[in-house]
């Protein structure tokens, strides 16, 4: 009776690590289709991406490369450590760290010219960054210790 009671424990153990190692496996071979990871310029360069197809784009702006001619509709470079350049043309509102040197995220496409038609940007802060309103937090903090 004891034997029949371990027999039994052991199939649904089995059962329950073979059932897990099967989710693991679903979840593995998933990934790679979802894994929404940055390409460099020059990852781009290298690479043979139709036209339209979806992908996220990072490096920093070219100094001297902006341009804008109605508020609205921006163009700018973006280049990587690498020397790889791509331009980005992106129509919208720019978030407010946005700016020349910056590294940045474009979500878009490959328009089919050459150019990367920009979607969504995301800036990234450097570590230094301090929001404007703890900035001026610690400044008033300093000048009434320093007195």
């Amino acid at each position: 009776m004891k034997s029949s009671r371990v027999r039994s424990r052991l199939i649904w153990v089995s059962l329950g690590a073979a059932l897990a190692a099967g989710a693991v496996l679903l979840i593995v071979f998933a990934l790679p289709g979802q894994l929404n990871a940055f390409r460099t310029p020059t990852q781009l360069q290298a690479m043979d991406i139709p036209p339209g197809k979806s992908l996220r784009l990072g490096g920093q702006i070219v100094p001297g490369s902006y341009t804008t001619a109605d508020g609205i509709t921006h163009t700018f470079t973006l280049t990587d450590k690498d020397g790889g350049v791509q331009v980005v043309d992106y129509q919208g509102a720019l978030p407010d760290l946005f700016r020349e040197g910056q590294g940045i995220i474009a979500t878009g496409v490959l328009d089919g010219s050459g150019g990367f038609a920009a979607k969504t940007l995301l800036t990234k802060h450097d570590e230094a960054y301090v929001p404007r309103e703890l900035r001026d937090h610690a400044e008033q903090k300093q000048d009434t210790s320093g007195q």
